[in-house]
């Protein structure tokens, strides 16, 4: 009579064990109901595109005008420095005279007397030519007259300039005469490379004075890109430096030619003329080619491309994803045009498709609950387990009445 109890007991732990590893297996069993890969859809749509291309560049003057030293010779004073507004005449710098004195006192000599000389000569015969021109409307000389008189002009000019020329005394004449070296035109002086007290060699650029009549900016484009751009083209235009507004700006100039240094062809872009800019700040230009409108475009990254190069992507049809190869055309920042393969109105899938196969089931899991399979089936999923758990509710209350019985 003793041991009925503990063979009652230990029927009882049996049976428990039993049914908790039954309702352990239908849980497992529930949450394996939900079918298919999880993936993200989005509604193919049309739009426009265009191929843009940034490239990144400077402000830069409209011109910029190099001031060459003549002579080899000291600076004596220095009027300007970088970022000086001049206006055309105003004085640069000015030279030290005293040595050119020195160094070509004998030959200026002779050069002074010989240019006099040369320029009394074209004198006479530019006055005989003007009196010869006054007879000749007066019928008084004929026209032989009048073209032989203005030939001896010419060669008296001729001769008076290739003799100074060969003398090689013109430049050292004209800082003699005038020290003072002076702005060629108005504008903003961008650098200056001369120090009083020191000597500058002959044909060096002393001095860049920038003209600003409109702001620019200087891009370099690769040979593949040139030839889609042309002068007019609108151009957006980005500065840091004065903010992260974009602006419209217009091609000016398109190199014909590659340079030399860079390999690349160098492209103008007038910039609104009221735009406050300094010379040398940064800038990107964002070029639009080949646009297209009302065109197929999906997300870029949706796209796969096989070892064959077929570009693919995966439509989903109720809970099914099938695949459909794809020709492209237009390529944008994130978009990519379809010219084949799609119309409009297919539900793609933007995230998961590299996981699927033709005709593979799928999750959605960013539709709304009444648009997708995936949120129906979890729900099933969820009322499936419902009596999962009510059966191990059940076998845990049979399992308690039994053991109550042993005890008994």
């Amino acid at each position: 009579m003793k041991k009925q109890p503990l063979f009652a007991l230990l029927a009882a732990a049996l049976l428990i064990g039993g049914l908790t590893a039954c309702g352990q297996s239908g849980d497992t069993s529930a949450e394996q109901e939900v079918p298919g890969t999880a993936v993200e859809i989005q509604t193919v749509e049309t739009g426009d595109i265009a191929t843009e291309n940034t490239v990144t560049g400077s402000v830069t003057a409209s011109r910029n005008v190099p001031v060459l030293s003549k002579v080899a010779c000291k600076v004596k004073s220095v009027k300007v420095k970088a970022g000086n507004t001049v206006a055309a005449g105003d004085p640069l710098y000015t030279l030290d005279t005293s040595d050119l004195d020195d160094t070509y006192g004998s030959a200026l000599t002779t050069y002074t007397s010989t240019r006099e000389l040369l320029d009394e000569q074209v004198r006479q015969t530019q006055e005989s030519y003007t009196n010869l021109q006054a007879l000749f409307e007066l019928g008084a000389v004929s026209q032989n007259q009048l073209d032989q008189a203005k030939l001896g002009l010419m060669q008296a000019e001729n001769t008076r300039e290739s003799t100074l020329t060969q003398m090689g005394l013109d430049d050292v004449w004209d800082v003699l005469n005038n020290p003072t070296v002076t702005a060629p035109i108005s504008g903003t002086v961008s650098s200056v490379s001369v120090t009083a007290g020191v000597s500058v060699a002959p044909n060096t650029a002393t001095v860049v004075v920038s003209e600003i009549g409109r702001p620019q900016v200087v891009v370099n484009v690769s040979e593949t890109l040139q030839p889609s751009i042309s002068v007019g083209d609108a151009v957006d235009v980005s500065i840091p430096s004065i903010g992260d507004e974009t602006v419209q700006g217009t091609v000016a100039s398109v190199a014909s030619a590659v340079s030399q240094a860079s390999a690349l062809y160098e492209v103008h872009i007038d910039l609104p003329k009221d735009l406050k800019v300094s010379i040398g700040m940064f800038a990107r230009a964002t070029f639009r080619t080949n646009s297209r409108v009302g065109t197929v475009l999906i997300p870029t990254e949706s796209i796969l491309t096989g070892e064959d190069g077929q570009q693919t992507v995966y439509i989903v049809d109720g809970d099914t994803a099938y695949q459909v190869n794809i020709t492209t055309g237009l390529v944008g920042e994130t978009q990519t045009e379809v010219t084949s393969g799609l119309h409009g109105g297919e539900r793609l899938v933007t995230r998961g498709q590299s996981y699927l196969d033709d005709g593979a089931p799928v999750r959605i899991t960013n539709a709304p609950a009444d648009e997708s399979g995936a949120s129906s089936s979890a729900a099933s999923s969820s009322t499936v387990s419902s009596p999962a758990g009510a059966e191990s509710s059940a076998a845990s209350g049979a399992a308690s009445d039994g053991a109550e019985g042993a005890k008994g």
